[in-house]
């Protein structure tokens, strides 16, 4: 035999014991193949069928799919060589998600589709997770202080809290227990296609430590210059600075307050300071100063005006100026008093004339008109010097005023100074 021909004999004889191999691999394909496409959690088992060759030797066959009918995606290809049952499995699905398919087959004569079918992936089962203080628990906080909870959940459509909380949550949040004087267990239910399942924290709260400490109020008259003192004495204008000193005792001090009431006649002028550091709050509506150490202290000193005379009778008012701090359950009070002197008019008056005769006319009228034409003719005579007196009278008010100025513009130095750098 020619080497020519028995080369392709044996060619012939190779492609035909791999096309029986082919034939054989498809047919245990085709065997192995469910019968209809099967989902396992978010991993697919597509199943089509090759009704028709059209006579070709070689037919590819794949599959489309995506979210919506316009597909997107496709799966690997695969040959077939014959008519019958094909599966290509594809995995990395979105969970609880709808998908569109189709098959698709191809050959010489062209490209031919199946019908749209839809499967849904497998949600998985539901989970929740909730922690305080980022710990699964139990924590232990101190007395009458907050924990942060937090909590996540996946395949959950609602939550809801019970025990130590209450009413519909978010899927995933956080949420302050506010202060607790007790220990706590919060729990949080979360319900979705995988079903409902519950978690929980506890939260524990150590033992009560009582408030211990000491707080004392004072006021100085910066104006005069004096030292601080529980009571001071000033005028109507002068300038006034209270301090309030507050001391832990051998336990530390939480959440401690401040809130001093001042009393009609002072004007708050702010200044608010601590340790004599500028600080930005309210003192009159609430100052949280933080916590204490054991023994630790802390100074606290804001201004205030005296208003005008206007506001005070003549002679002395009584101003009583009270602050309040707490820590927890445990508050005290103390006060600082400003004594407020207006100069009186001398003089009263006792009983009311009603005239020096019993006739109307000349008690009204003529008696007023002589004592008018006397008064006149003394001054005219000069007998009283009135206007020497009166002169007298100018220089003197003109000097006590030169004082008053010259008291006040070293009271506005001192006060500078002071607000400039201060030690109580």
């Amino acid at each position: 035999m020619p080497r020519k021909k028995l080369i392709k004999n044996n060619i012939v004889i190779l492609l035909t014991f791999l096309l029986g191999i082919f034939i054989s691999f498809n047919s245990v394909l085709a065997e192995s193949c469910p019968a209809l496409t099967t989902v396992q959690g978010t991993n697919v088992n597509f199943v089509g069928e090759l009704t028709d060759t059209g006579g070709d030797a070689i037919n590819f066959v794949w599959f489309e799919y995506g979210q919506t009918s316009m597909y997107g995606q496709k799966t690997t290809e695969k040959t077939l060589t014959q008519e019958g049952v094909y599966c290509i499995s594809v995995s990395g699905f979105s969970p609880c998600t709808t998908y569109h398919y189709r098959a698709v087959a191809k050959n010489s004569a062209g490209t031919s589709y199946g019908e749209n079918k839809t499967f849904t992936t497998t949600c998985g089962s539901t989970t929740v997770d909730i922690k305080a203080n980022g710990s699964d628990g139990p924590v232990t906080i101190p007395y009458n202080n907050s924990a942060n909870l937090t909590w996540t959940s996946s395949n959950a459509d609602s939550c809801y809290a019970s025990n130590a909380w209450s009413g519909t949550k978010a899927i995933s949040g956080s949420q302050s227990t506010g202060s607790l004087t007790s220990s706590r267990t919060y729990t949080i239910t979360c319900t979705g296609s995988g079903g409902s399942v519950s978690d929980s924290v506890n939260v524990n709260v150590g033992i009560q430590v009582y408030a211990d400490f000491s707080f004392n109020k004072t006021v100085r008259n910066l104006s005069n210059g004096t030292i601080f003192s529980e009571s001071v004495y000033a005028d109507p204008g002068e300038v006034l600075i209270f301090g309030i000193m507050v001391k832990a005792g051998s336990n530390p001090l939480y959440n401690v307050v401040i809130k001093d009431t001042l009393p009609s006649g002072l004007i708050y002028q702010g200044d608010l300071r601590i340790d004599n550091v500028l600080i930005a709050g309210d003192i009159l509506t609430g100052l949280d100063i933080g916590n204490f150490s054991a023994y630790q202290k802390k100074t606290i000193t804001f201004r205030a005006d005296i208003g005008g005379g206007e506001n005070f009778n003549f002679g002395q008012t009584q101003l009583t100026n009270t602050a309040l701090v707490s820590s927890g359950a445990i508050s005290y009070s103390d006060t600082a008093k400003v004594i407020v002197s207006r100069a009186a008019v001398a003089g009263t008056a006792t009983e009311v004339t009603t005239g020096l005769t019993n006739n109307i006319f000349f008690d009204s009228f003529l008696l007023p008109l002589l004592i008018t034409l006397l008064i006149i003719w003394l001054f005219k005579s000069r007998i009283f010097k009135f206007e020497e007196w009166l002169d007298s009278r100018k220089k003197e008010y003109q000097i006590y005023k030169s004082k008053k100025i010259l008291q006040i513009k070293v009271a506005k130095i001192k006060a500078k100074e002071f607000f400039n750098q201060r030690i109580i």
